[in-house]
């Protein structure tokens, strides 16, 4: 572990951590979460050293301080992951014009796509006007401003997010778009005939590589999944967050839920549309969108078996 002049590391016994559902309650897992917990600290640490900066500079109480991260905790089920551990990430809002709000929560979803409308929001600088594809195609921002959650909380109206992965690193490939609603979530796993691949740092964690030889062995691995159907998943996810928020049971196959599923896959496939997702017509067919189709983008079937007709976008 490195030493950083101004940082003093904070040890965790393992025995004392909290074991999360997705991951395994053994002695490997509980010490990598320990190691966690000592990086967070630093983390913690580092945060406190850059409000120090502004302070010392004089901008404490002119700046609005945004804190997130890049991706859900580096465990299984997490990053690279759309399950929740993968996508829930740290965010915090602090305006110094109303400190009312500071330490108040919301169950608003939000995304990070969110944080550039904050900011132009927070500048008071209006989105330009442009296109990438066609001029009567606008490029539009799929996030919304934050601000206004610093205030009156209006929860109701952010009932949506959604994500997109296409992978880790090159070895890593498994593209993935999920929508998320307060109380379904829908995944749309592209590659699902392939198996879902493992990041190169994920891979040594002591975590993983403890259910890997526990596997191997034939031992009880203490965890919620096997590394079968961890590998091996269904084309599409739905699942009812609130009443399984393991995220274990799918719902997209059973009859009675299939007009929830075809509601968010229109939501999904709109999202797509909007943000030229050129994985809007996969795994059945290929996005032809230049040359005789540069006006009229069409989805092609690929003539493999995997269900797509003809579709002009």
């Amino acid at each position: 572990m490195g030493l950083i002049e101004d940082w003093k590391p904070v040890l965790y016994s393992p025995n004392d951590v909290i074991v999360p559902y997705f991951v395994p309650d053994t002695p490997a897992a509980r010490q990598d979460i320990a190691a966690q917990y000592t990086t967070i600290s630093r983390l913690d640490q580092g945060v406190g050293l850059v409000l120090h900066e502004l302070q010392t500079a004089g901008h404490l109480n002119d700046t609005l301080i945004i804190y997130t991260s890049d991706n859900g905790i580096p465990f299984p089920s997490g990053r690279t992951n759309f399950y929740d551990p993968g996508v829930a990430e740290p965010l915090i809002v602090a305006s110094p014009i109303d400190r009312s709000q500071w330490g108040h929560s919301t169950s608003a979803l939000a995304s990070t796509t969110d944080i550039l409308p904050t900011v132009l929001d927070w500048f008071q600088i209006p989105f330009p006007t442009y296109y990438i594809h066609k001029k009567n195609d606008t490029v539009h921002l799929t996030g919304r401003s934050l601000l206004p959650l610093l205030g009156s909380f209006p929860e109701e109206d952010r009932w949506s997010i959604y994500a997109s992965h296409n992978l880790h690193e090159v070895t890593m490939y498994y593209p993935m778009r999920a929508v998320r609603l307060l109380q379904y979530k829908l995944i749309h796993n592209l590659n699902y005939l392939m198996p879902f691949g493992i990041d190169q740092d994920f891979y040594v964690s002591p975590t993983f590589q403890d259910i890997l030889n526990r596997t191997k062995s034939g031992k009880e691995t203490h965890w919620y999944k096997t590394l079968q159907n961890y590998y091996y998943r269904k084309q599409w996810e739905l699942y009812d967050i609130q009443k399984d928020p393991t995220e274990l049971n799918n719902l997209a196959y059973k009859p009675e839920f299939m007009g929830v599923r075809k509601k968010l896959a229109g939501f999904l496939h709109d999202w797509q549309k909007a943000t030229f997702d050129p994985w809007i017509c996969a795994p059945g067919g290929v996005l032809e969108n230049a040359g005789a189709f540069k006006e009229h983008p069409a989805c092609l079937p690929l003539e493999n078996n995997l269900g797509i007709e003809k579709t002009e976008l």
